[in-house]
């Protein structure tokens, strides 16, 4: 008899030892599938600063239709980053997107009236879409700390010869010049900014020069 209770409470033991094994073993998985969750779980902020770097990284490399995507979630979080901004605003307009893209930029351009580069996009933005008015305070702006910018001083003239203020253009262009001798679309504006004045003779003269230089449209 005693022998029989000795096997039977070996067994009892046997088995109460064999099911705590199953629940810590339960325990254990759960505990590692947990872990392995939460290791493969990627927090907001790290997901938005991968989001900015990646989008960042295809807009400056031109690649601005797979940027947007990108970007635009971190600008929707983080509506005042001034550097996104203006990387979303450029992907815009580089992909047809001219009102929206213009939106952007200048929400980036009121956060920091300072930056150069947000001017020269907007600027330039404002001359596609023929909003000379507003092009030519940003563009000013530009030339005044990079005087030897040639596309913005060249635009610069445009603006200005759109709005008839021709002397003012011709000023612009006659820089531009100095900054690109051999280009010939720069002695072309120079000559119908004269013939807009009607100094048909200065016009032609410019307009020899650009024939000179050949076409560079």
């Amino acid at each position: 008899m005693t022998r029989k209770k000795n096997n039977q409470d070996f067994s009892d033991a046997l088995g109460l030892y064999l099911q705590s094994v199953v629940l810590i073993a339960r325990k254990i998985s759960s505990n590692l599938v947990t872990s392995f969750q939460n290791a493969f779980t990627i927090d907001e902020e790290t997901r938005a600063a991968y989001f900015r770097e990646k989008g960042l990284e295809h807009a400056r490399k031109g690649r601005y239709a797979r940027a947007i995507p990108l970007l635009e979630p971190v600008i929707d979080a983080d509506p005042d980053n001034v550097e996104v901004l203006m990387y979303l605003g450029l992907a815009y307009l580089k992909t047809g997107e001219g009102e929206l893209g213009r939106d952007f930029l200048e929400q980036a351009h009121k956060l920091d009236k300072d930056n150069l580069k947000i001017a020269m996009v907007l600027g330039t933005a404002y001359v596609q879409t023929e909003d000379y008015e507003k092009a030519i305070p940003l563009l000013e702006q530009v030339v005044e700390e990079q005087p030897d910018n040639f596309h913005v001083t060249f635009k610069l003239g445009v603006a200005y010869d759109n709005l008839k203020q021709h002397d003012k253009a011709i000023e612009k262009f006659l820089a531009a010049s100095e900054l690109r001798s051999d280009e010939a679309k720069v002695y072309r504006a120079i000559g119908f900014a004269y013939e807009q004045k009607g100094d048909h003779e200065s016009a032609v003269t410019y307009f020899k020069k650009a024939n000179e230089k050949g076409d560079d449209e």
